[in-house]
């Protein structure tokens, strides 16, 4: 019948199992074994043969090494699973085996059996598993120790964060613990609370929110620079004007503070520690005599607190113990009194009883008598017993007073050990050393063992001269005393310890008022106070040298106002140096030169980047002088410190240039007329000069000097108008195509040897100047013919690229090296020594670029030194370049037909494609929408692929260098990976759009390396 006999295992079933991935055995019901893993074979070490059809603990005992009796073992297990029919599971156990080198390694298992049922759920196998789970078993172990090691250092870092807290709360400092970019508070110690914001409250507020007076301050800026940079700030006599409470009037406080950062485990700063000592006092105290402060008063008035604190508890300790020594006196009183009433008691029974011998009556009467004195005495005890009970609440208070004042104690010496000021208390005439700590010790270059209980000045007598007269007059005249920048020197051990101190001497009154000592307190100022000096010595040779300097120096602050001038300034103007810098720069210039000075000096600081303008100045005579104004910044730790300047005398120059300019406009004048009278002659001449041969050949080269003389002249005409803003411009339609082709013939006819051809041209209506256009043409092509002698053929094309004519002149020529390529649209610019080879006075290009200009257009080159160049200009067709949006979000995306901008989430950075040819809208459009999305996205990094940009934008580069990377850098930009164009003019102008020493800019040719550089450290 089916199912009375069990079925066996095909052959293709146990090859399968044989390959099974893991440790298998394949068991009948009573326990033989029917197969096995190969995994299984390796892991025991048997072979197939021995395991086939044996009993499972013939082969492996039941109570072998392996299989420990945990919940019964492998025999209880196999024998639940044939009674259940359920599949059961061995906890993990360890058994350690052998390596492939012989020694024991820790392993752990865990055992399955899983029963396998027929059709009928007869059971039929049982697959016996064995897993290896050693890694999972060490790691949960490594976890475990993990999470008890992070539990201990838990508990220390709460230890720890107690008395860190504990010693903010006491330390005579103020303190504040500022987190996350908003800088919010998170902690302020009392004083800082007390001292600076009695009147609000600040914690969990960020910092503008809290402290709205400070937007503006230089404290915003350096905060955000500690958070930004990691960097801790130190500084001493910070100026913070704060208001006590919102609303009230600024107040001036002047601090030494540090600004340290606090790091997360990852090195990221999440906070700032502000550790201030205000010196306030000091500073307006010193400004009127030297600079004083009062940071230690602080200090001091927190220990002198501390001091009343300690002197009413001993006053309380006393009073205490007067009252026991009262109540201890009425309850011996008490004591004798009970004593002598029994006494007395116990005569009177005495007597009575013997009188009661005698009398009957008497002895009623002594009844009443015991009566009495026994309640007598009851009342007694009764009294008695109260006084026990005030004795012992005497004694509890008496207890936890002294508890108190321990605690109080402990907790004034921990303030006197761990402040970082140097505190010494002094006390009797002889000046004992009662308290001190470690910080004092240092100063003087001993420990806190070697002066306590001694005298001050056995211990260090060389200082006794100049202390001991200050001491005491503090002690005598019960005045507090301030000194500042006190020199000190001191001997230990043959060596000589000196430096300088802010001094605090306050005197030490007991609980009675009586005056019995003096309590110093010492900040070292060393280092401070020779910095001072060194600057103030080398601040008077910098001086000396700027004033040796035959021309206008001066120098300004970071925020650009001006500080110093040399003695030039104050001789030319007629005024002080002080004058000067009082009044400022505005009284001096010329009020048509001030508003373009300004702006200029306005971009300069916000860009850091060379200040370069002229203008006039107002001389003592009266009379304006031109100027060349140059300023540069002094850069330390990547920020501007100081501006320094000089003002050039130009006049004489301005006078030159201002003459020449006439000079070429009268004389191009004066010529024109005579040249057109030599022109006429020309002509009859060439009548004349037909027949004959030779001299028909000079005639024609005579003639065309003559041109080239002609224009000469046109072009020294045309500059002159330049400079005078008096070139005219008719404006008309007219066919460009046909203008190119007039023009190109037209130069064709003066070159026999170069081949002109225009490879492409445009038909289209343009309207603007005809007349400077083919202007234009003609300088292009006759410069293309001129600088290629060797070539023969010049190329031209004409192209419309999005509502925009693109003409080039290409040549095969001599090329022109990239540096000097820019220079190339200045007036008289020649490159190198061209000018031996090649005629010209180098404007025809000048003229050519401001015509383009005029047109809304622009004009650039692509050279090659040694194959030749192409000059290419731009024409708006509708006057002026228009850029068009064409698609986005408003937050991570945009599309234009000049840029497209894409927010990339998954390595939080800008993808930024530029397209086309741009100029200064496209630039200033383009930009503005780079970091409206660097802001909406809260994102630092930006990929600025330029691959696709044509043409010349440099118009745009002034304004990226001085007003956009700086707005960029305040929004947080921290890596701007460029990718330059294939276009040298675009490069040129890339690399003069950025701020001086401008880190987060890298440059590329590919845009994978960009990215590469862009993502990494994400």
């Amino acid at each position: 019948m089916p199912g009375t006999e069990q079925q066996k295992p095909g052959l293709l079933d146990l090859h399968i199992f044989k390959r099974l991935p893991g440790n298998f055995l394949l068991l009948s019901p009573k326990l033989n074994i029917v197969e096995m893993s190969e995994g299984y074979l390796h892991l025991t070490g048997k072979s197939r043969v021995v395991l086939t059809g044996s009993y499972l603990f013939d082969v492996f005992p039941e109570n072998a090494e392996w299989s420990p009796s945990q919940n019964g073992g492998i025999a209880v297990s196999l024998e639940k699973v044939l009674k259940t029919g359920d599949a059961d599971e061995l906890p993990v156990i360890r058994f350690d085996t052998l390596s492939d080198t012989g020694e024991l390694q820790e392993r752990y298992w865990k055992t399955t059996h899983q029963p396998i049922k027929d059709q009928n759920g007869q059971l039929e196998f049982i697959i016996h598993q064995t897993s290896d789970v050693t890694s999972e078993v060490l790691k949960d172990h490594q976890v475990q120790q993990m999470l008890a090691a992070e539990k201990k250092a838990s508990a220390a870092a709460r230890l720890q964060a107690n008395q860190m807290e504990q010693l903010f709360h006491d330390i005579p400092a103020q303190i504040a613990i500022v987190s996350g970019p908003d800088l919010v508070y998170d902690y302020v110690n009392p004083q800082y609370q007390r001292e600076l914001f009695p009147g609000r409250e600040v914690l969990g507020l960020p910092l503008l929110t809290a402290l709205p007076e400070v937007e503006g301050q230089p404290i915003l800026e350096i905060l955000k620079a500690v958070y930004n940079s990691g960097q801790p700030h130190i500084q001493n006599e910070m100026l913070i004007p704060l208001a006590p409470y919102p609303g009230a009037a600024l107040k001036d406080h002047y601090f030494n503070l540090v600004y340290q950062p606090l790091f997360t485990e990852n090195g990221e700063v999440y906070a700032i520690l502000s550790f201030k000592y205000e010196i306030t006092t000091h500073v307006i105290a010193r400004k009127r005599l030297e600079d004083t402060g009062s940071e230690l008063a602080n200090a001091n008035q927190k220990l002198d607190a501390s001091l009343i604190s300690l002197h009413a508890l001993n006053e309380e300790l006393q009073s205490s113990a007067e009252e026991l020594i009262a109540t201890n006196k009425q309850l011996l009183s008490a004591q004798n009194d009970l004593s002598n009433l029994n006494l007395a008691l116990e005569t009177r029974i005495a007597d009575r009883t013997l009188e009661l011998e005698n009398s009957f009556e008497e002895q009623q009467v002594l009844n009443e008598e015991i009566s009495a004195a026994n309640e007598e005495m009851t009342a007694a005890n009764e009294e008695l017993t109260v006084t026990n009970e005030e004795l012992s609440e005497t004694q509890r208070l008496l207890q936890q007073t002294l508890n108190g004042l321990s605690e109080s104690e402990q907790r004034f010496r921990n303030l006197i050990k761990d402040t970082a000021v140097g505190i010494i208390l002094l006390t009797g005439q002889e000046l004992k050393v009662s308290i001190v700590n470690d910080a004092y010790a240092v100063l003087i270059g001993r420990s806190v063992a070697d002066l306590n209980n001694q005298l001050l000045f056995d211990v260090i007598p060389e200082a006794e001269p100049i202390f001991r007269p200050i001491i005491d007059r503090v002690r005598e005249s019960g005045e507090p005393l301030y000194l500042y920048d006190q020199p000190y020197m001191i001997y230990r051990d043959d060596q000589t310890i000196e430096g300088f101190l802010n001094l605090v001497y306050q005197p030490f009154r007991e609980a009675n008022g009586i005056i019995t000592g003096v309590i110093v307190l010492c900040q070292d100022v060393s280092i401070q106070v020779k910095a001072r000096r060194e600057m103030e010595k080398s601040e008077a040779r910098f001086r000396f040298l700027l004033n040796a300097i035959p021309q206008q120096v001066w120098t300004a602050t970071p925020d650009g106002a001006l500080n110093y001038v040399n003695q030039v300034v104050a001789l030319d103007f007629g005024h002080t140096t002080e004058s000067v810098v009082g009044h400022g720069w505005k009284e001096f210039v010329h009020p048509d030169d001030l508003t373009l000075a300004l702006e200029k000096w306005i971009r300069s600081l916000n860009s850091g980047r060379e200040y370069l303008t002229e203008f006039r100045l107002k001389f003592a005579d009266g009379n304006y002088y031109w100027h060349l104004a140059r300023a540069v910044p002094l850069v330390e730790d990547g920020k501007a410190v100081l501006w320094v300047g000089t003002n050039t005398n130009i006049h004489d120059r301005k006078n030159k240039e201002y003459k020449k300019d006439e000079f070429l406009s009268i004389a191009s004048h004066e010529l024109k007329t005579p040249l057109t009278t030599i022109k006429a002659f020309f002509q009859l001449a060439k009548k004349d000069a037909a027949e004959h041969k030779v001299l028909n050949q000079f005639v024609g080269k005579a003639e065309r000097q003559l041109e080239r003389l002609g224009r000469l002249i046109e072009d020294l005409l045309d500059v002159s108008k330049i400079n005078a803003g008096k070139m005219i411009y008719n404006m008309d339609d007219f066919d460009f195509g046909i203008a190119l082709i007039d023009t190109v013939e037209s130069i064709q006819q003066t070159s026999a040897r170069h081949k002109l051809k225009i490879a492409s041209n445009c038909g289209i209506i343009y309207h603007g100047d005809k007349h400077r256009i083919e202007q234009v043409l003609i300088n292009l092509l006759n410069n293309a013919i001129k600088y290629s002698p060797d070539g023969e053929e010049v190329i031209v094309t004409c192209t419309v690229e999005k509502k925009n004519l693109i003409v080039s002149v290409k040549d095969f020529g001599i090329g022109i090296p990239e540096e000097h390529l820019k220079g190339l649209f200045d007036r008289f610019y020649r490159v190198d020594n061209s000018s031996a080879r090649f005629q010209g006075l180098g404007l025809g290009l000048f003229i050519s670029a401001e015509i383009v200009k005029r047109h809304g257009g622009s004009f650039w080159i692509e050279s090659t030194p040694g194959e030749g160049s192409t000059f290419y200009f731009l024409l708006p067709v509708n006057g002026k370049q228009e850029f068009a949006d064409i698609a986005g979000d408003g937050q991570s995306f945009y599309e234009g037909d000049f840029i497209t901008v894409r927010y990339m989430p998954e390595n939080f950075y800008l993808d930024v494609n530029w397209i086309g040819y741009q100029n200064y809208d496209s630039v200033v459009k383009g930009c503005g929408i780079i970091l409206d999305l660097m802001q909406k996205n809260n994102c630092s990094r930006v990929l600025n692929d330029n691959t696709e940009v044509k043409g010349n934008w440099s118009e745009a580069s002034d304004w990226g260098a001085e007003v956009w990377f700086p707005d960029m850098a305040r929004a947080g930009l921290q890596k701007f990976a460029w990718i330059y164009s294939p276009s040298a003019f675009s490069r040129i102008a890339a690399k003069i759009s950025l701020p001086n020493a401008y880190d987060p800019v890298a440059f590329f040719d590919d845009k994978e390396s960009a990215r590469q550089w862009l993502i990494t450290n994400v």
